[in-house]
């Protein structure tokens, strides 16, 4: 190998190695699909994403005596309108780079059936990176 391309490894493994090693735990709310957006209009939004404090709010769906609503922070917290490229450079790309560089990483989905792990993983078809 040459000088140059130790010297970039090498500066590359000084920022992994700074970077901190641990579970990050991201939450994306995905856009409605078809069918939910035909679904009537008595139906409301009860969870509420915010991506500027990593919290997301839940609201009881039936909330007629105005019972108090659920807060979860997470690391990081996607709304429907999060574009799969903002998503993939602040949560994957960390992740992909230290794969490249020799490290182990795992990227794990999980959720209920019909949450959005397939769509947040590779997104519609004719979505833009």
């Amino acid at each position: 190998l040459s000088e140059t391309m130790v010297k970039k490894d090498d500066k590359l493994s000084r920022q992994l190695k700074k970077k901190e090693e641990s579970v990050k735990v991201t939450v994306r709310c995905r856009p409605f699909n078809a069918t939910e957006k035909g679904v009537p209009a008595k139906m409301r939004q009860i969870v509420f994403m915010d991506a500027k404090t990593n919290k997301v709010t839940v609201h009881k769906p039936d909330n007629v005596h105005g019972e108090a609503t659920k807060d979860f922070t997470f690391d990081y917290v996607y709304g429907p309108d999060a574009k799969q490229k903002d998503i993939f450079n602040t949560v994957a790309r960390p992740i992909v780079d230290s794969v490249l560089a020799g490290y182990n990483g795992t990227m794990f989905a999980y959720g209920q059936t019909g949450t959005g792990k397939t769509y947040t993983m590779e997104g519609f078809d004719d979505y833009e990176l």
